[in-house]
C-alpha cells in the first residue's frame, strides 16, 4: 500500500494514536502476526475464538511498524515506541484504508462476479491484463468485505490494472464491495442457483449480482454472458456500455472451430471483428466462454489480441478447478472439487466425457450446498444428466447426494453407487473406481473431496 504515517492512518480511520511515535510510516497491512512483512501495520481483530490484541506485542517484535486496535492495551505494549492507533471498528478501518488506496489508482479496475466461474474468469482476466503491465488480482477466496480491501492494500504502486473478485451472500454486499473498489468495468459470468438458500429465488440472486452493474460509471464497461436470460433482464441497470460474449456469433466476442486437445481446448476467438487462435490449457465450453469474457475486456482496454491469446496459452489451472492429473492404476483424474452447483456440475460432466476419449467414465459427485428450495430438484437433475450424457458409472456421496443417485437410477442409469459419508466411500474407493478409467471428482467445498483425489493419486 502507499506508505502512510501513523498520524495519517489515524486521520483516514477516524482513530487516534494512543501511544508511540505518530510519525513512523507503515508500508503495508497484515491481520496475521505470522505473515508479517517488515514495515506492516498489524490490525488486531477480535473474533469469537481468537483475539488479535493478544498478538500485538508479538507483531511489533516481528517487524510491524505499528498496530490498529479497538481497545487500549496493557502498559508493556503501549510503552513501545511503535505507534498504536485506536479505532472504533477494525473492519471499517481496513475498508477506509482501502478506499484511500483505491483513490490513488487511476488504471482500470475490473469487478468480477457471477454464480459460477468467477474465480476462473478472474484468473483469465488478470492473465490477459498482465500483457499490458503488472496486474493486481484477488488471491484465493479473498472476495469478501474484508478480503477485497486486503487485496487493494497489497498494491505496491507499479500496477497498471486491478481485477477484483466479488463474492456475495446477500443483497447489498456487492454494492458495499463496489463502494470500496469503485470498479471502472465489470463482468457477470451467469445467474445460477448458488445462494438460493440465502436469497430464495434466482430473481433475487440477479438483483444482488446486478449491484455491480449499478456501480459502474457512465464511461465504464459491462461484459455479460450472451444467452443468460437473467443477465438480459438486468442489463438496463447500468449506465455503462454493455458488451456480450459467448458461443453465438451474435455476441460481440464469440468462439468458433472448437476442438478438444491433449492439454485443453483450441478455438478461434472472434472479438469485435478481429480473430485469433487460442490454445487454452483447460477444458470445457464454459471455460471457452470465460476466456472470451477476458479477451473482450482486454480488447475494450486496447490490449493486443494476439498477446492476450499467447498469455492464455500459459494459464495455470488452480488446484481443485478442472485440474487433470494422473492417478494410480492408470486412472486419469479431473480434480474439480473446489465447489459445485447444478450448472457447474453439468459443465464438468461434459468435460469428463470430452476428456475420456473412449475410456470408462466415472463421476464421483458429492453434496451441493446453498440451494434452498431447489436442493432436491438440483441433485435429481444432475443425476439424470449423468444418465443422459452416458457417464459409465456414478458414485454419489453425502446426505443430499442420495437424490443424485435417485435421479440417475430414475433416468435408467444401470451403474450407480451411493455412500452416505466420505469416510465410507474412502473405505471402498479402490474397489468401486475401475482401473484405466477417467474420473471426475466434484462437490461443494464443504465436502472436502480432495481427500478422494489424494487417495486415488497416492503412491
Amino acid at each position: 500500500m502507499t506508505p502512510l504515517s501513523a498520524a495519517f492512518v489515524a486521520k483516514i480511520t477516524n482513530g487516534k494514536v494512543i501511544s508511540g511515535d505518530s510519525d513512523i510510516v507503515m508500508s503495508g497491512l497484515s491481520i496475521d502476526s505470522r505473515k508479517l512483512r517488515s514495515g506492516d501495520m498489524f490490525v488486531a481483530f477480535e473474533g469469537a475464538s481468537v483475539d488479535g490484541h493478544r498478538f500485538v506485542l508479538q507483531a511489533l517484535s516481528a517487524g510491524a511498524n505499528g498496530a490498529i486496535v479497538t481497545r487500549p492495551l496493557d502498559p508493556d505494549v503501549s510503552s513501545n515506541e511503535k505507534p498504536i492507533v485506536l479505532v472504533e471498528n477494525a473492519l471499517t478501518a481496513v475498508q477506509q484504508l482501502a478506499v484511500h488506496e483505491r483513490a490513488a489508482f487511476s488504471g482500470p479496475v475490473i469487478g468480477v462476479t457471477g454464480s459460477n466461474g468467477k474465480t476462473t474468469t478472474k484468473d483469465m482476466i488478470a492473465t490477459v491484463f498482465s500483457t499490458g503491465g503488472a496486474c493486481l488480482s484477488t488471491e484465493g477466496n479473498l472476495n469478501t468485505e474484508l478480503g477485497l480491501p486486503l487485496t487493494l492494500l497489497r498494491r505496491v504502486g507499479t500496477e497498471r490494472s486491478m481485477v477484483l473478485e466479488m463474492g456475495m451472500r446477500g443483497l447489498g454486499q456487492i454494492a458495499e464491495l463496489c463502494r470500496i473498489a469503485q470498479p471502472s468495468a465489470g463482468i457477470i459470468t451467469n445467474i445460477g442457483q448458488s445462494h438460493l438458500e440465502l436469497l430464495g429465488s434466482q430473481e433475487r440472486i440477479a438483483d444482488a449480482k446486478g449491484e455491480l452493474l449499478e456501480a459502474l460509471p457512465r464511461d465504464g464497461v459491462a461484459a455479460l454472458t450472451f444467452g443468460d436470460p437473467w443477465l438480459e433482464r438486468i442489463q438496463s441497470r447500468t449506465k455503462a456500455r454493455v458488451f456480450w460474449y459467448g458461443l453465438s456469433d451474435a455476441a460481440d466476442a464469440f468462439a468458433s472451430e472448437l476442438e478438444s486437445t491433449e492439454r485443453g481446448t483450441r478455438f478461434q476467438a472472434n472479438v469485435f471483428g478481429k480473430s485469433v487462435a487460442v490454445d487454452l490449457p483447460t477444458r470445457g465450453q464454459h471455460n471457452v466462454i470465460n476466456a472470451l469474457g477476458a479477451l473482450l475486456l482486454g480488447s475494450v482496454h486496447e490490449l493486443n489480441l494476439s498477446d492476450m491469446a499467447d498469455a492464455l496459452h500459459n494459464l495455470r489451472a488452480s488446484v481443485g478447478r478442472l485440474r487433470v492429473i494422473n492417478g494410480r492404476s492408470d486412472r486419469v483424474l479431473i480434480d474439480d472439487c473446489y465447489n459445485a452447483s447444478p450448472l457447474s456440475m453439468k459443465a464438468s460432466l461434459g468435460v469428463l466425457m470430452e476428456q475420456a476419449k473412449g475410456s470408462t467414465t466415472v463421476a464421483v459427485l458429492g453434496d451441493m450446498f446453498e440451494l434452498g428450495s431447489y436442493e432436491r430438484q438440483g441433485h435429481l437433475e444432475v443425476g439424470a444428466f449423468c444418465a443422459e450424457i452416458g457417464v459409465d458409472k456414478v458414485i454419489a456421496v453425502g446426505e443430499r447426494a442420495a437424490w443424485m443417485a435417485e435421479g440417475a437410477k430414475a433416468a435408467g442409469h444401470p451403474h450407480v453407487e451411493y455412500f452416505a459419508s466420505k469416510s465410507e466411500l474412502l473405505h471402498h474407493l479402490e474397489q468401486v473406481v475401475p482401473s484405466h478409467s477417467t474420473v471426475l471428482v466434484k462437490a461443494s467445498r464443504g465436502m472436502a473431496l480432495e481427500d478422494v483425489v489424494a487417495f486415488l493419486t497416492r503412491v
